[in-house]
């Protein structure tokens, strides 16, 4: 009840967007360990200095209050004024970790020791001067498949007596795509043990060469006839003439589950991209028209990482 009641005032007074800039009403200040430490010895200070009728030990005691009263101002504008914007975002498969960039930008003074961090996750430390303008990759567990969106970002700096800790919770309007994990124990798509399944073709092949065969690849692609002859293991290379279409259907693997069927596909999209064959994907309300290289095979990634989530982010 109290999180929930938490989450939803700072959800009110610091709400989600591509870019913050840090103010009054988004820092939050407190002492730090060594701050209530810090200010235990100035009481104990002032109470022996009355007892004692010490006006030296006042004195010190005022003193330290001074320097701590200060320290609240050079500690809350080491923070204020900074603004963080979304960047660029890195996706991986479901299981490891993705990356996401967080452009920083000091406009009218330095930022020292500045601290990032998502919840749970080691923090990184940057230091800005005048002007500059930073980009810190902070990695994301990606536990499910589809967009992940991250916590609210800590931002955090006890610059400069480290007696006090101001810090935000920045919640910024970006996220990561969780690709499906891809089934190490998958067939090849033209193996004979798993059929046709997902692959359908239409069209007819063109010999082009061959490369050294690498594991996971069919064995109806391998020379058997230069291998007999003593030619090594060799995997035959084909280009689709004009007219061919391999396609990727998630409808032909019919009586496997949605994650198996996904995880499937996203196995032969990566098997294919590293063979350098075009190849096409039809998922139920999105379709990739067949082309290859890095984009195609990001762009196929993506596809099945969405598939359900077309209407919006988990």
């Amino acid at each position: 009840m109290v999180k929930r009641a938490w989450q939803n005032w700072l959800a009110r007074r610091l709400p989600r967007d591509h870019q913050v800039q840090l103010n009054q009403r988004r820092i939050f200040i407190l002492p730090s360990g060594y701050g209530v430490l810090y200010l235990v010895v100035a009481l104990l200070l002032f109470l022996g200095g009355v007892n004692y009728e010490n006006n030296l030990i006042l004195a010190l005691c005022f003193l330290m209050v001074s320097l701590f009263v200060m320290g609240i101002l050079h500690t809350f504008r080491n923070l204020s004024g900074l603004t963080l914007r979304a960047g660029a975002a890195r996706n991986g498969f479901v299981g490891g970790h993705g990356a996401l960039a967080v452009v920083l930008v000091s406009l009218g003074q330095p930022h020292r020791s500045v601290w990032l961090s998502w919840p749970g996750q080691d923090a990184q430390e940057v230091s800005l001067e005048t002007g500059e303008e930073k980009t810190v990759w902070l990695n994301l567990a990606l536990p499910r498949r589809g967009p992940v969106r991250p916590q609210r970002l800590r931002v955090e700096s006890r610059y400069p007596l480290g007696l006090l800790r101001a810090w935000s919770l920045v919640a910024l309007e970006h996220h990561c795509l969780a690709w499906p994990r891809p089934r190490e124990d998958a067939p090849s798509p033209w193996d004979g043990s798993g059929g046709s399944g997902g692959i359908g073709r239409h069209g007819s092949e063109a010999f082009q060469g061959l490369r050294a065969y690498v594991l996971g690849d069919s064995l109806r692609q391998v020379d058997w006839k230069g291998y007999a002859r003593g030619r090594g293991m060799n995997t035959k290379l084909f280009d689709a003439e004009e007219g061919e279409r391999l396609w990727l259907g998630y409808d032909r693997l019919e009586g496997l589950p949605e994650e198996q069927r996904l995880a499937l596909l996203c196995h032969w999209v990566l098997l294919l991209s590293e063979a350098g064959q075009p190849f096409g994907l039809r998922l139920p309300a999105m379709e990739l028209a067949p082309g290859s290289g890095d984009e195609h095979r990001l762009r196929a990634l993506d596809l099945l990482a969405l598939h359900g989530n077309e209407g919006g982010q988990r």
